[in-house]
């Protein structure tokens, strides 16, 4: 009497058709292909997007460390301040 052990039974492996659904055909593949490039381009897009803002931001001048203004006249240098009588 022989055992047979789940490791000996060589059973084929299921593939998966080509055809998924019966209106579906593989001809019809060219509606996927505008999903497709979207799903890898649209990452790329947004991380250079980031990546432009990121060095336009670390380049300009106000994103430079300055002091803060002494009081919160001192903002507005040009305006004189109102006579109180």
């Amino acid at each position: 009497m022989h055992i047979l052990y789940p490791h000996e039974v060589k059973q084929q492996p299921a593939v998966a058709p080509l055809e998924l659904d019966d209106d579906l055909t593989r001809r019809d593949s060219w509606m996927f292909a505008p999903l497709i490039a979207i799903v890898v381009a649209l990452p790329m897009v947004v991380t250079v997007l980031l990546a432009i803002s990121v060095v336009q931001l670390s380049n300009r001048d106000e994103a430079s460390a300055s002091p803060p203004p002494a009081t919160f006249a001192s903002r507005w240098p040009e305006q004189a301040l109102p006579v109180i009588r």
